[in-house]
């Protein structure tokens, strides 16, 4: 009997190291960010987590290329770039997928990233509103050169810092509109927009630096 209950223990031992070691691997997951430069008049910044540098001469406007960092809560620096002076120093939780850092003038934001492909022939775009003097907005994504009078948003009162859900569409021209919310005068409209099937984007609005606003349009996929 006593042979019997060792060899349970080893057992049981095996277990816990087993689910020790799975523990240990899952909280050490990758994450794959880059950063927005929305951080008002300044032209290029770069970014460090823990210290290490992630990106670097990023133009205001512009996102850099995704890198990876560990998941989870980490140390987030922005500096211009060619200064050592924090712009931003502030802690930030990243998931273990892919992620949008906007560095703002009032701090950094995270927004968790959905890249994966659309179905057969159609694209997938969302919108993030990174312009403080916008304010919440309503947006409509329509096939270029439509009218948005009678239609409902694609996405009401969307607020500043904050991202719409992605929409599956077919593969096309697109415009992207943004409207005070429940009127329907463009305060705002992208160009028209050309999407091929299987591509992932986002459009961003966000305060000019020379005054009034502008668009972005992010490469996700593809």
């Amino acid at each position: 009997m006593n042979r019997f209950r060792k060899l349970a223990l080893v057992g049981e031992g095996v277990s816990v190291l087993s689910l020790i070691a799975f523990t240990i691997a899952c909280g050490s997951s990758s994450s794959q960010v880059r950063v927005f430069d929305v951080y008002p008049n300044v032209s290029n910044v770069d970014m460090l987590i823990n210290n290490k540098t992630i990106a670097s001469g990023v133009a205001y406007g512009t996102a850099s290329a995704y890198a990876s960092a560990s998941s989870g809560s980490q140390n987030l620096i922005v500096e211009a770039s060619g200064s050592t002076s924090p712009l931003i120093n502030q802690t930030i939780s990243l998931g273990s997928g892919s992620s949008t850092i906007l560095a703002t003038g009032s701090g950094a934001v995270a927004i968790a990233d959905n890249n994966s492909a659309p179905g057969s022939g159609n694209i997938k775009i969302r919108v993030i509103n990174a312009s403080p003097t916008l304010g919440t907005a309503d947006v409509y994504v329509v096939t270029s050169g439509t009218s948005i009078s009678g239609l409902s948003p694609t996405f009401s009162n969307l607020n500043y810092q904050s991202a719409s859900s992605y929409q599956s569409l077919a593969a096309g021209s697109y415009q992207v509109i943004f409207t005070q919310p429940g009127q329907q005068f463009p305060e705002l409209s992208t160009s028209s927009l050309s999407f091929s099937a299987g591509q992932v984007r986002t459009a961003v609005a966000l305060d000019a630096q020379g005054g009034g606003f502008t668009t972005a349009i992010l490469s996700d996929l593809n």
